[in-house]
C-alpha cells in the first residue's frame, strides 16, 4: 500500500512539474500577423514591395476590432546605419498621448523583432499610430530608407483579421508624403 501511495505521489509530481512550456502554443509568434497579411495582400494584389521614401519618420495609422497586447515589434534597418537605433513609437489618437517610445536596433538582412520594454495594451475601437524614427542617419539622408508597400493611387483602409491600416504618412526632413505607402512596421499582438 505504501508502494502504490509513494507511486502516485511521484506520478502526481512528475504531471505537475513535468509540463514542458514548448507544450504551449506561442502566443507571440512572429511568423505571422494581421499585419503581414494585410502587407501581403497588398503585395499579392499588385503593389510594389519597395524598399524607398528618405524621411525620417515612417509610420501608419490602425484601428483593432478586439483588444490586444504588443509582444513584438518588427523591422529592418538599413545597411549603412545597422547598428543605429531606430525610436519606435505607438501614440494613442484618441488622447494624443505616446504609449509607447523607445529605441531599439533591427538587422539590415532582415526583418527583426524586439519585445517591447513596457507593456502596450491596445483597445478595440480606438485609432493608434505606429512609427519609427530615425535622426541618427550620418552624412547620407538615404540611410532613412525603409521597406514599403507602395502604389498609386494607394486606397486606404486595408483590413485583415482584426487589424485596418486607415492611412500612411512619412516625413520629416523629406516630404510629407501622405498616403503613398504602407511602411513595414510589423505589430505581433496577443
Amino acid at each position: 500500500m505504501n508502494q502504490l501511495k509513494i507511486y502516485l505521489i511521484v506520478l502526481s509530481l512528475l504531471f505537475v512539474f513535468g509540463c514542458d512550456d514548448d507544450d504551449k502554443p506561442d502566443l507571440c509568434n512572429n511568423t505571422t500577423s494581421e499585419f503581414q497579411s494585410i502587407y501581403k495582400n497588398l503585395i499579392t494584389s499588385g503593389y510594389k514591395d519597395d524598399v524607398n521614401f528618405d524621411t525620417e519618420i515612417h509610420e501608419y495609422t490602425f484601428t483593432l476590432s478586439a483588444d490586444k497586447e504588443v509582444c513584438k515589434i518588427g523591422y529592418q534597418s538599413q545597411s549603412g546605419i545597422s547598428s543605429t537605433p531606430y525610436l519606435i513609437e505607438i501614440e494613442d489618437n484618441s488622447k494624443n498621448v505616446v504609449i509607447y517610445s523607445n529605441s531599439h536596433t533591427f538587422s539590415s538582412i532582415a526583418t527583426s523583432y524586439v519585445t517591447p520594454t513596457a507593456t502596450i495594451n491596445l483597445q478595440s475601437g480606438l485609432s493608434y499610430t505606429v512609427r519609427r524614427i530615425q535622426t541618427n542617419w550620418g552624412t547620407n539622408i538615404g540611410n532613412t530608407i525603409g521597406r514599403l508597400a507602395r502604389n498609386r493611387p494607394m486606397n486606404f483602409p486595408y483590413s485583415s483579421g482584426i487589424m485596418t491600416i486607415t492611412t500612411a504618412d512619412f516625413y520629416q526632413r523629406g516630404g510629407p508624403l501622405t498616403e503613398l505607402g504602407v511602411p513595414f512596421i510589423d505589430l505581433i499582438l496577443k
